[in-house]
C-alpha cells in the first residue's frame, strides 16, 4: 500500500463538507456550537447570517467531550419544530457532535457542519475497536495507542462512530 492510496472520492464516505454546507429553510431557532478559538470568527459570521431567527451561540472547548455532549443533549431535548443546529470547529469535534445530534433524532437537513481547518482526525482501529485522535491525512499511517497496530487511515468515515477507519497496513500479507 505504501503511504498513499488512490481512490475515487465519489465512492468514499469521506465528508464532502462543501456539499454539506446547507441547512434546511424554515428554521426559526438556531443553536450554534463552536469548538475552540479557531472557530470563533467563522461562528461569529454565521451567527450574524441568521438574521430574523432566534440564535443561541454556545462556545465550547476545542475537543468533543462530556461537557459538549451534555450541552448538545440538553439543547436537542428542548428542541421544537423549526430548530436547526450549526457545528463549527475542528473536524473531529464536528463529526462527533453531528453523530450525537443524529443519535438524538436530528435529520441531516437540520444540521449544518462547518469544520475549520484541522489536521486532527479521529481514527477507529478495526483491530481493537478503540478510537484515537491523530494528526494524519487520509491514506497515511498512524499507530493505535491501545494495541500498537500500525494503521492506514482509510477513505471511509463512520458518521455513527465519528471516525475514519484505520486498518493494519499489512492486513493482506497476514493471510
Amino acid at each position: 500500500w505504501g503511504n498513499s492510496v488512490n481512490v475515487c472520492m465519489d465512492t468514499t464516505s469521506v465528508p464532502r463538507w462543501d456539499e454539506e454546507r446547507r441547512i434546511a429553510g424554515g428554521g426559526r431557532y438556531v443553536t450554534v456550537l463552536s469548538f475552540g478559538d479557531a472557530a470563533l470568527d467563522q461562528a461569529r459570521s454565521l451567527v450574524s447570517s441568521f438574521e430574523g431567527r432566534r440564535v443561541d451561540w454556545i462556545r465550547l472547548p476545542e475537543e468533543w467531550g462530556d461537557t459538549a455532549a451534555q450541552i448538545l443533549e440538553r439543547q436537542a431535548s428542548a428542541a421544537r419544530v423549526g430548530w436547526r443546529l450549526a457545528l463549527v470547529g475542528p473536524e473531529a469535534a464536528v463529526l462527533a457532535a453531528r453523530s450525537a445530534a443524529v443519535t438524538a433524532g436530528l435529520l441531516d437537513d437540520e444540521i449544518l457542519p462547518l469544520p475549520v481547518d484541522s489536521a486532527a482526525r479521529t481514527v477507529y482501529c478495526a483491530h481493537c475497536h478503540s478510537t484515537h485522535v491523530a494528526d494524519v491525512a487520509v491514506g497515511q499511517s498512524s499507530t493505535c495507542p491501545t494495541c500498537a497496530s500500525g494503521l492506514v487511515v482509510h477513505h471511509h468515515v463512520s458518521r455513527l462512530h465519528a471516525a475514519y477507519l484505520g486498518f493494519a497496513a499489512d492486513t493482506e500479507e497476514r493471510r
